[in-house]
């Protein structure tokens, strides 16, 4: 009897603890969250949407009209990091040149290329949204568009898995689009117009949501 008295105690301790508000269901997922936790959860984002913190879910015609000569903005530590800012009103947009990125015909990011995608999520973090990100690959066209596509695929793909595995970017924000040769930059009939059409662009969402 004395040891299902202690059980139960056990049992009622350990379930106060679970419900206990005192800075523990903050940190959980929704997916990890008990009954009691998932509702904290919902009214915590309900919350941030009131606040205007949340975006706009967009879609693919969204993304179709990116305009890649948008606005530059100047800033200091992505200038630094060779990494170049534009923006309109609804998204920013990072663009980075191959060199040093990757190299040549390869996908592994290079350590130059650790250190201007984590300049980039350093900034988007600090955004007040939390807006859909898109990674699109652009290559030359001196090689065949089937392969082109393919090499931008697999670069576009390494961004992303770099932003989710080392960045702490939640995948659920992440998609990719492999653009091959596709929207030049420049002339395909020079170095420095080939060298400025190799180029990863990180695309993130900053509309808020109306």
């Amino acid at each position: 009897m004395k040891k299902n008295i202690m059980l139960a105690l056990m049992v009622a301790g350990t379930m106060a603890a679970c419900n206990d508000p005192k800075g523990t269901v903050e940190n959980d997922s929704l997916a990890e969250a008990t009954p009691d936790s998932a509702v904290v959860y919902e009214d915590e984002r309900g919350a941030l949407e009131a606040d205007g913190l949340e975006v706009e879910e967009v879609d693919e015609a969204f993304w179709n009209d990116i305009d890649w000569e948008a606005p530059v903005v100047e800033d200091p530590e992505l200038k630094e990091a060779e990494v170049e800012k534009r923006a309109t009103k609804e998204y920013n947009i990072y663009l980075m040149d191959e060199h040093p990125m990757f190299d040549t015909d390869k996908a592994e990011i290079r350590p130059e290329g650790v250190e201007k995608l984590q300049e980039v999520v350093n900034e988007i973090k600090q955004l007040p949204t939390k807006g859909q990100i898109r990674i699109f690959g652009f290559t030359d066209a001196r090689a065949s568009k089937e392969y082109n596509e393919k090499l931008s695929a697999e670069r576009a793909k390494s961004v992303q898995n770099w932003l989710i595995e080392k960045g702490g970017i939640d995948a659920a924000r992440l998609s990719m689009e492999p653009m091959g040769e596709s929207a030049p930059r420049a002339t395909n009939e020079t170095p420095r117009g080939r060298q400025l059409n190799r180029r990863v662009a990180i695309v993130v969402v900053t509309k808020e949501k109306v």
